[in-house]
């Protein structure tokens, strides 16, 4: 009689922990919702001395005769190419049909360092900053075709 009553407390022990497995499960309701992108902002700000310093690199090169890629020469004048549909997001990875190229040694030595895992890289009429391992784009630093 004794084991029969000691099953059946076991049994509706487990019965009962059982029963409040569903609302140990939910999530509390005071806990913040998780964000729904699954990269952070990066949040990088490109000074303005940087900008400044692009465009007075180009505008040189203009006028002295010379058109540094991306630049092509018509009639005479240096020009930009008409600007296109971007092919880059902020805080997002280029693609990898993506081809960028370093921007000259010159301008590089104008410019503030890149920070930590970071480099320069010009996409088309865009000179950005880009994650090293992960080609996650953290900034537009100049708009080429504004020249």
């Amino acid at each position: 009689m004794r084991a029969l009553s000691m099953a059946a407390a076991v049994a509706v022990a487990l019965a009962g922990w059982m029963a409040a497995l569903p609302a140990l499960a939910q999530a509390p309701a005071n806990r913040p919702a998780a964000p729904q992108s699954p990269l952070p902002t990066l949040n990088m700000t490109v000074p303005q001395r940087d900008r400044e310093a692009v465009y007075a690199y180009y505008r040189a090169e203009m006028a002295a005769g010379r058109c540094p890629l991306p630049l092509v020469r018509m009639s005479n004048a240096c020009l930009a190419p008409s600007p296109g549909r971007s092919q880059w997001r902020l805080d997002q990875p280029l693609a990898d049909n993506i081809k960028g190229e370093a921007p000259p040694a010159a301008l590089i030595a104008r410019l503030s360092p890149s920070p930590a895992g970071y480099h320069y890289v010009r996409v088309e009429n865009d000179l950005l900053v880009v994650g090293v391992g992960t080609r996650i784009v953290a900034a537009l630093v100049a708009d080429l075709s504004k020249l």
